[in-house]
């Protein structure tokens, strides 16, 4: 009976010493061509590794050309991926099958999440996404889609939210690299992706605290969050991989 108990201590004690992992796989301005959105989403899909978790995540423009909505929701429906932040997507198609993520826009017609959380065993991380007002200026938006303004203070809810629910919170951004450190320097949150249509260099922002990463998808590239759990903290490790 001693015996048992103590192997049963070692093991419990070797699994909370265990490592963790999770990758976050960031697809932006990935732009597919309307003939390969079932070759890419097959590739795509089978991004696997038996010993990590994947999760894939989509933002910017998801569509080479841009003729209408229902190319769009295709590909938004065609997707393994539960976390999607689209440009292109003007909300005029509502036969959406999944909701998209945006925390600071509203509709009565489509499905939208303010937030996402994802687990593995040892940690959780929690993920929001701010539109800048841009695309609403640049886009003919459909009616039902309402853009709220006040983004800093849904930041603040949003990053409130998430701090209390999970251990690493990621803000996927479309503003400029120069407002998302004034974000950041209210809300310091783990990391920003940004899904800016174009590329800048990735590094800590001004706060010292909030890493910054950039990546455009088009040239068949995807930005890589490898997080680790170990001994109680999480590591992050940004990688540019081939697709």
């Amino acid at each position: 009976m001693y015996n048992k108990m103590v192997l049963l201590l070692i093991l419990l004690a070797s699994s909370l010493l265990a490592d963790d992992y999770l990758d976050l796989n960031f697809f932006i301005e990935p732009q597919f061509a309307e003939d390969e959105i079932y070759l890419k989403n097959f590739a795509i899909y089978n991004i696997r590794n038996d010993s990590i978790p994947q999760t894939n995540i989509f933002a910017g423009k998801l569509m080479n050309t841009h003729t209408s909505d229902s190319l769009v929701v295709e590909f938004i429906n065609l997707c393994k991926s539960k976390i999607i932040a689209p440009t292109d997507y003007c909300f005029y198609d509502t036969n959406l099958e999944k909701p998209l993520l945006i925390s600071n826009i509203e509709s009565d017609s489509v499905a939208i999440i303010k937030h996402k959380i994802v687990s593995v065993d040892s940690f959780k991380v929690g993920i929001f996404s701010l539109y800048t007002p841009d695309f609403m200026v640049k886009n003919k938006i459909a009616a039902n889609a309402k853009f709220d303004f006040n983004f800093l203070e849904i930041a603040k809810q949003q990053f409130d939210y998430l701090r209390e629910e999970s251990d690493f919170v990621i803000l996927l951004s479309n503003f400029s690299k120069y407002i998302d450190s004034d974000i950041v320097a209210e809300i310091p949150v783990d990391v920003v992706v940004s899904f800016d249509y174009k590329g800048k260099k990735n590094g800590k922002l001004a706060n010292g605290k909030t890493m910054f990463y950039s990546i455009l998808s088009k040239s068949e590239y995807y930005g890589k969050l490898r997080l680790t759990y170990q001994n109680g903290k999480i590591a992050q490790k940004w990688q540019k991989v081939k697709l």
